[in-house]
């Protein structure tokens, strides 16, 4: 009867129910004639203290094992449909099982003990289980074996039950509608309520003579729609209801119509809304309400571009052109093919970003880093944006750990607006000797979007020192000193006389006046003034001694009282040295004058 299920197995507490089922001769009877015949149980739920062995009574091995499983406390049955049973199928030994049965709604319709249906008896021949007949129970979905606590373990041979003869039909269906449709018609029709009720089936007609069912089996709902009619003809229908015994009732009344062909096109769509990149154009929308709705037709400049189910509501045009104007259709289809006029915008995709500039270059000098690179070949391009940041000599900790310090600047990513151009190249000359700079080149579309832009990183090289030539010297009609020079031209060039900083002039005047009476002169006569160029950056190169005017002899610049001083001076510093010496190299002929001057022979004292 039963299908063999993989179930948890209680242990068997009695060596004697394993022994039993040793002992039962091959070819016991199986019965297979029943309504739970190949229907697999479930266990729902519990234990007990002694299990219950439900078997098929169908021996699986030599030795003569049943194919079972054990009894815990509820075992259920789900049946196929409702039905209505008379006769209970059991032979069982100690099993004390009680038997229920249930309706579509968990009610219990009946329950039976196992002792009520048959005697229990020790299977150990071929004799047939009980066959018990029961007063009708009606819509029966599930049945369940409850057991109970029992002295010792069980065993439950054979269960089964048996379905009465039905032969009353369901009562005939009523309340049939029918609505035709563009070569179709809807029906619906009323519920019935029996229990055993297996479905219904449908009826055609064009006479409302000769009807012919056109459902292959029985349908579980009480609606159902007709298709493949022709427009124009009167179609009559009539359904009918099977029970799960076969029984069919007379069909219901007759109800007819004539489908007529569909030419009303659904609304339009609303909220269309559209919205531009460079190349695609996204659209979004609301569908139409009606029930017969099918899909949406997408049209691009007047070509139909795409065709939508009822289920989307947006949709997306790519591979369009930047800064083009398009117009754009949505019209809504039903499904007799009927099309609304539809609903159109307008919409221009955007201006793309321009490329980026290729072959970005720098050339740098200590005064000056120049720029070069190639512009993109684009349509939109206008023209790039030059960003320049400094970045600051790293530590040693910021080497080791990859920091980088940057000036302060105008954007967030540090880098400072430079310049402006549509051309290829820039010069920056703004830059100091031996400092590295980032340059940032950016490229600017036609509506003023900037790109990412692209950068390059350059170091200036060390200023070079300044060398002054082509120094000379003339005179003017007042007796001043000019001093002229070729080069340098750039930076400044320091005067100094007397050792000491006298003036600073710009490089670019290549030339220098000095008063005459500011002019000095060294102790050999020459100029005590010298020129010191210093580059652009602070470099000083060599000085330069300020040469005598071409053709004249220099004159002795101070008086001779003057002069005196001068000498005077320098002597009262280098007498106590002089006297120092002639002390280291006379002393000892003074010492002896001395002693002959002042002591007589034996070292008295003259008087």
């Amino acid at each position: 009867m039963f299908k063999k299920i993989k179930k948890k197995i209680l242990p068997l507490l009695a060596i004697g129910a394993i022994a039993s089922s040793l002992l039962v001769p091959l070819g016991v009877y199986a019965y297979t004639g029943g309504l739970l015949n190949g229907i697999t149980p479930t266990v729902v739920s519990g234990s007990v203290s002694y299990p219950v062995r439900l078997t098929d009574n169908v021996y699986s091995s030599p030795t003569g094992f049943y194919s079972e499983f054990n009894i815990p406390a509820i075992v259920r049955f789900e049946l196929g449909g409702v039905y209505v049973i008379d006769k209970i199928v059991l032979k069982w030994y100690n099993a004390g099982s009680t038997f229920k049965f249930y309706d579509s709604y968990g009610n219990l319709l009946r329950s039976y003990s196992s002792s009520e249906i048959a005697t229990g008896a020790y299977a150990n021949n071929s004799t047939p289980p009980t066959i018990k007949d029961i007063p009708d129970i009606s819509g029966v979905k599930r049945i369940e074996i409850v057991h109970a606590d029992t002295s010792k373990p069980g065993q439950i041979y054979e269960f089964d039950v048996l379905v009465a003869s039905d032969t009353t039909p369901p009562a005939v269906p009523t309340g049939l509608t029918v609505t035709g449709d563009d070569g179709s018609a809807s029906l619906d029709w009323n519920e019935n309520t029996e229990l055993d009720l297996r479905g219904y089936n449908v009826y055609q007609s064009t006479d409302n003579v000769n009807f012919t069912k056109i459902t292959a089996s029985p349908i579980t709902t009480s609606k159902y729609t007709v298709t493949g009619l022709m427009n124009g003809t009167t179609y009559y229908f009539a359904v009918t209801a099977v029970d799960t015994s076969g029984n069919e009732s007379a069909r219901s009344s007759s109800v007819s119509v004539t489908p007529v062909a569909d030419t009303t096109p659904p609304g339009d769509v609303t909220n269309l809304k559209a919205s531009a990149t460079d190349t695609t154009v996204d659209l979004t929308f609301t569908n139409p309400a009606e029930a017969d709705f099918a899909g949406t037709k997408l049209y691009l400049n007047g070509v139909l571009k795409a065709i939508l189910d009822k289920t989307k509501t947006s949709y997306t045009f790519t591979n369009l052109e930047p800064n083009t104007t398009y117009t754009i259709k949505v019209t809504a289809f039903d499904t007799s093919g009927n099309e609304s006029n539809g609903i159109t915008t307008t919409v221009k995709t955007k201006i793309p970003l321009a490329e980026d500039v290729t072959d970005l270059s720098a050339d740098a000098k200590y005064d000056r880093v120049k720029l070069s690179w190639t512009n993109p070949d684009s349509e939109f391009f206008s023209h790039v944006k030059i960003y320049r940041k400094k970045v600051e000599q790293k530590s040693f900790w910021d080497q080791l750990f990859g920091a980088t310090a940057v000036s302060a600047a105008t954007t967030s990513d540090g880098y400072t607006p430079m310049f402006e151009t549509n051309g290829t190249y820039w010069t920056d000359l703004t830059v100091t000797p031996e400092t590295t700079y980032s340059y940032k080149v950016t490229s600017v579309n036609i509506e003023g979007n900037e790109s990412q832009g692209v950068t390059i990183e350059t170091t200036t090289l060390s200023e070079p020192v300044p060398v002054l030539t082509g120094v000379a010297t003339t005179q003017n009609e007042n007796g001043d000193y000019v001093v002229t020079w070729t080069s340098p031209i750039k930076g400044t060039v320091k005067v100094l006389i007397g050792g000491k900083e006298y003036t600073v002039v710009d490089a670019a005047s290549q030339q220098v006046m000095i008063p005459k009476e500011d002019m000095k002169t060294d102790f050999f006569g020459g100029y005590d003034a010298k020129l010191v160029p210093v580059g652009e950056f602070g470099t000083e190169g060599q000085a330069v001694q300020v040469p005598a005017v071409q053709g004249k002899t220099i004159e002795f610049p101070i008086l001779f009282d003057d002069f005196m001083k001068t000498v005077v001076n320098i002597l009262s510093w280098a007498a106590p040295l002089i006297l120092v010496s002639l002390v280291f190299i006379f002393w000892r002929p003074f010492i002896a004058f001395l002693r002959k001057t002042i002591f007589v022979k034996g070292g008295r004292m003259k008087s």
